[in-house]
C-alpha cells in the first residue's frame, strides 16, 4: 500500500488515501479511477485519476442527487457480447478522453447534436468512433467526425452548427445546449462507466444505461402519440404514471423531466408543460 494526497476539486480539501501498487499495476495504462465517496477526504463525491507514478491526473465530480432507476425487465447486454480489445481498446478511450469531456459527447448525443472530435493522433479514430457505435447500437445515432486541429484551424466555419470538443474544453456550443451545470444524469453514467473494476465490463454497463434512457424516451413518445392520436389533452404527469406502472418500479421526477428532455431534443417532440398538466389534474 502507498498514500496519495488528494484534493477536492470542490472545496479544496486535502487528504491521504491508500492505494493498493498491485491494484494500480492491474490498470493496463497504469491510470487508475478510483471513487472517492463522501467523508473520506471531504462532504463531496468524486473521482480521481491516478496514474502510474501516483501522481493525480484528473478529477471528476459526479453528480449523484438524481436516482437511476433499475428495470429488470429492459435486456441487458453481457459482458459476453463485448468486442475485441482490437476493435476497441477500452484503455486507450478512457486515457485519451477525459472525463468531462465524455459527458459532453453524451449529452450531445443525447440531444441529436452533430459532434466534432478534435485529435492528432490517428490510431485512435477507430476506437472512439467503434466506442460510440457500440455503447449507443440499438438506441441512439451518433453524428460524430474526428479531426486533427490543423483541418479544424482550416475549416472552422464548416463546423460552426456543430459540437466541438477537444481535450477538457468545449470550443462550439452553438444552440447553447450543454449547460455545465446541468449535467446530473452524463455525469453519473461516466462515473459508473470510470469506477468499474473490470475495464472490459465498464463500457458494457454504459451501454446498458445508454439503452435504459433509449427505451424509456420511445415508450414516452408512443404515450404522447397514442394521446395524440386519440386527440386526448397530453398530460405529462399521467404519462409518468403510466411509465411506472408499464415498467412497475418508481422512476425519480427529475429522472423523468431528463428523458422528456430526450424526447423533445432527440425526437422533436413538443412537450407540455407541468404547469400545463397539473392544472388540467384539478
Amino acid at each position: 500500500m502507498t498514500s496519495v494526497l488528494i484534493v477536492c476539486p470542490s472545496c479544496k480539501t486535502q487528504g491521504n488515501i491508500d492505494v493498493s501498487l498491485d491494484v494500480l499495476k492491474g490498470a493496463t495504462k497504469g491510470l487508475l479511477a478510483i471513487n472517492i465517496s463522501p467523508d473520506i477526504i471531504c462532504p463531496h463525491s468524486f473521482v480521481a485519476y491516478i496514474d502510474k507514478n501516483l501522481k493525480i491526473r484528473d478529477y471528476f465530480m459526479g453528480d449523484f442527487k438524481i436516482q437511476l432507476p433499475e428495470i429488470s425487465s429492459i435486456e441487458k447486454v453481457s459482458a459476453a457480447n463485448e468486442p475485441q480489445k482490437k476493435i476497441i481498446d477500452v484503455d486507450l478511450i478512457r486515457f485519451n478522453i477525459p472525463a468531462i469531456q465524455l459527458t459532453y459527447i453524451i449529452k450531445s448525443i443525447f440531444s441529436k447534436q452533430k459532434i466534432v472530435l478534435i485529435f492528432d493522433q490517428e490510431f485512435l479514430y477507430d476506437h472512439i468512433h467503434n466506442f460510440f457505435k457500440y455503447i449507443t447500437k440499438g438506441s441512439f445515432e451518433p453524428d460524430i467526425s474526428i479531426i486533427s486541429r490543423e483541418m479544424y484551424n482550416n475549416e472552422k466555419k464548416k463546423y460552426k452548427d456543430s459540437m466541438v470538443f477537444e481535450s477538457y474544453n468545449m470550443l462550439n456550443n452553438p444552440k447553447k445546449i450543454i449547460d455545465p451545470k446541468d449535467l446530473a444524469i452524463e455525469k453519473q453514467l461516466v462515473s459508473r462507466f470510470l469506477t468499474e473494476k473490470e475495464l472490459n465490463y465498464s463500457y458494457v454497463i454504459l451501454k446498458n444505461e445508454i439503452q435504459k434512457i433509449a427505451e424509456l424516451s420511445r415508450k414516452i413518445e408512443e404515450f404522447i402519440k397514442e394521446h395524440d392520436e386519440k386527440n386526448e389533452d397530453i398530460n405529462i404527469l399521467k404519462i409518468h404514471y403510466q411509465l411506472e406502472d408499464s415498467y412497475n418500479t418508481k422512476i425519480n421526477m427529475g429522472y423523468f423531466k431528463y428523458l422528456l428532455s430526450i424526447v423533445s431534443n432527440y425526437y422533436g417532440i413538443t412537450i407540455p408543460s407541468f404547469t400545463e398538466s397539473f392544472f388540467d389534474l384539478i
